[in-house]
């Protein structure tokens, strides 16, 4: 992979996803930017839901713009810049061969088409490389529900209520899962996937994020 990126780098030259400086070929971002962006995170202090979860970086700023820009502007080639320190994260929190495979929080099929990507697939598949983890699609959003970051708190609860089907639960019994978003809030988006994975009896279930807006709603933090 670093010697696509560096001959690729040669005629598209890489830049840093939060400033968008140039930087050299298989670098994570510009020095200036790692270390204001590493310098500040918050622990997930309610985890998704109850499930344990790890997450990189703090919603705000640079961050923030970037997740943006990949979510809403097609800027997919900063995935695997983004996805080498949630792997690192990853490893140190939940150790090495944790887990049996990689799924992600799906999207309504409509809205991905709309889209034309989802993005936390597209973080999920490079975790999968990163890791040397099977990537699975697990899940299937069944209904179009409304946007939870344009929701209060309280309606968070019920937005996403059966929302969530398994596509094959004899896949996932017994396995251990690792599943992605861009980033978790509230926690119920990641809470409720986790919810309905659980019907399918796997033997854990864990939860990665790039970026936590958790302090947004400090009621999150009480399961």
């Amino acid at each position: 992979m670093e010697f696509i990126r560096t001959l690729t780098a040669l005629f598209f030259p890489e830049r840093c996803p939060y400033c968008g400086d140039l930087i050299e070929p298989c670098e994570i971002a510009c020095r200036k930017c790692y270390d204001e962006i590493r310098s500040k995170h918050a622990s997930i202090r309610g985890g998704a839901r109850g499930y344990r979860c790890v997450s990189s970086f703090v919603y705000d700023g640079k961050v923030r713009r970037m997740l943006l820009r990949l979510k809403y502007r097609d800027r997919t080639q900063f995935v695997p810049q983004i996805t080498e320190i949630l792997a690192a994260d990853i490893r140190k929190v939940y150790g090495e061969n944790a887990f049996d495979m990689i799924t992600c929080v799906p999207m309504f099929h409509k809205d991905k088409i709309d889209r034309a990507y989802n993005q936390s697939e597209l973080l999920a598949k490079s975790l999968s490389k990163l890791l040397d983890i099977p990537y699975r699609d697990t899940l299937i959003k069944v209904r179009k529900t409304k946007k939870q970051h344009k929701l209060k708190y309280t309606e968070r609860k019920t937005n996403l209520s059966g929302a969530f089907q398994v596509l094959d639960k004899e896949s996932i019994k017994g396995q251990r899962l690792l599943i992605i978003d861009d980033i978790i809030t509230s926690g119920y988006t990641l809470g409720t996937c986790c919810k309905a994975l659980s019907r399918a009896k796997p033997e854990i279930i864990c939860c990665a994020a790039v970026a936590s807006a958790q302090d947004k709603y400090p009621e999150a933090t009480v399961i």
